[in-house]
């Protein structure tokens, strides 16, 4: 039964993950769309810088974590006029508890919200504000009592000028 729940919960995670990955990707080519006649091309592979369990330095700091939770996994992802910035970290709080902070959060720091989605195991979020795009994810964690969900939050830095 241990065994289900772990894998659950990693699919929970890779699910998060690969949502947030496909999302930016498809910002991204939208923005690339060629013209009649033109030859596309497939641009490089973002390069990624690997930041354990370490907040990245240039990870907004106004977005709130949770004090004392433990980071499981930072990541930055640059593409071209872009950067994709995620932590993911386990927290004390519920799915719903979590779900509402953010939520206030996003409102409270005047963010366009343009998805949300509720429920169990899985709840998320997805907003704009300026240059910027946010999704967060907090899916269910049914294998350590203390710890109740996994919370990803993943932010789109587009560094075109306008």
């Amino acid at each position: 039964m241990n065994n289900k729940k772990i894998i659950l919960i990693g699919v929970g995670g890779i699910i998060a993950a690969l949502l947030c990955v496909l999302f930016f990707n498809m910002q991204k080519s939208e923005n690339l769309s060629p013209q009649s006649g033109e030859q596309t091309t497939i641009s490089a592979q973002p390069v990624k810088t690997d930041f354990g369990i370490s907040v990245p330095a240039d990870f907004p700091a106004d977005i709130p974590t949770e004090k004392g939770a433990k980071v499981e996994q930072s990541y930055s992802l640059n593409y071209a006029n872009q950067k994709q910035l995620t932590i993911v970290f386990l927290s004390a709080k519920t799915v719903k508890e979590n779900y509402n902070l953010y939520a206030d959060f996003l409102k409270k720091q005047n963010w366009s919200v343009a998805n949300t989605y509720e429920g169990i195991p899985v709840s998320s979020l997805y907003a704009t504000k300026e240059n910027n795009d946010i999704n967060i994810t907090i899916s269910e964690n049914i294998s350590t009592p203390m710890i109740k969900s996994q919370v990803s939050i993943s932010v789109l830095k587009n560094e075109k000028s306008n």
